[in-house]
């Protein structure tokens, strides 16, 4: 038998290496997230400092967020490590395998949806009405018709009530100076992101405010877990655990820790 020629040979075997290259790429591609979280028992978490409700790397108050990123770790058989990083920066984090997983907040859009995946909601954040302590008069919008309404400027709150015709909108530059205005008595309600209204009101319990826990929001959104596309069996995992967690109260008394509102999950 003929020896095959050296170009040839070269060229053989440097196919060969390319074939070798790109199945050991695929085989990397494929591999599933869930994998290393049960090999290191480590749940890497992207999230926000410092950006309490919802998450902080202060340990006495870690924010809601960690609470439950904790909880659905315990639930892999893992413990939950957040990898700190900016807002603008969780996505990119997540994709680049930073982390695993982003737990903070993440509403599910769309737009998410086109670059990485998301589990099954864990809950439902919208907006909240707030009145004085000893006002039992409102329970939903059409209670404010006629009130002075503390809302936040640049909002999507000033458009949507003005829309709904409700009460003389009273627009603020930050939320704690509406909760302010509203115990003092110079507006009558106010109308502001849940969590962080509810976080107003557990840092100063002498506030003479309170959340009217009658009215739960149409316009409501879903927080989901933001995972990778490929990581389809940590997806799994997880969904399992949400699952679980919602239907055992979990989630709602780790929310109700922080005085936040627990909204059903918008369809």
């Amino acid at each position: 038998m003929k020896s095959m020629p050296a170009k040839a040979t070269v060229a053989a075997c440097s196919a060969l290496a390319l074939v070798l290259l790109c199945s050991m790429a695929g085989g990397s591609a494929s591999a599933d997230a869930l994998d290393g979280v049960k090999k290191t028992q480590k749940l890497v978490v992207c999230g926000v400092d410092g950006m309490l409700p919802y998450s902080s790397s202060d340990a006495k108050t870690a924010g809601f967020e960690v609470d439950i990123a904790k909880k659905i770790a315990a639930k892999l058989g893992a413990s939950a490590e957040y990898s700190w990083v900016t807002w603008d920066a969780l996505i990119p984090a997540l994709t680049s395998k930073r982390c695993d997983v982003i737990i903070d907040g993440m509403f599910i859009t769309p737009e998410r949806e086109k670059v990485i995946d998301f589990s099954t909601p864990y809950y439902s954040s919208g907006e909240t009405i707030l009145v004085q302590k000893d006002d039992s008069s409102v329970k939903g919008l059409e209670d404010l018709h006629g009130k002075k309404v503390g809302v936040l400027a640049g909002s999507v709150t000033v458009n949507e009530l003005e829309k709904k015709g409700v009460g003389n909108l009273q627009v603020y530059p930050d939320q704690n100076t509406i909760v302010l205005e509203l115990g003092n008595k110079r507006i009558d309600a106010a109308y502001l992101e849940a969590p962080t209204a509810a976080w107003i009101l557990a840092r100063d319990p002498s506030l003479n405010v309170r959340i009217v826990q009658e009215y739960v929001p149409q316009d409501r959104f879903n927080a989901g877990v933001g995972m990778r596309k490929e990581d389809a069996g940590l997806k799994a995992a997880i969904d399992s655990a949400i699952h679980q967690m919602r239907d055992d109260g979990t989630i709602k008394t780790i929310l109700e820790n922080y005085k936040v509102p627990y909204f059903p999950i918008a369809n």
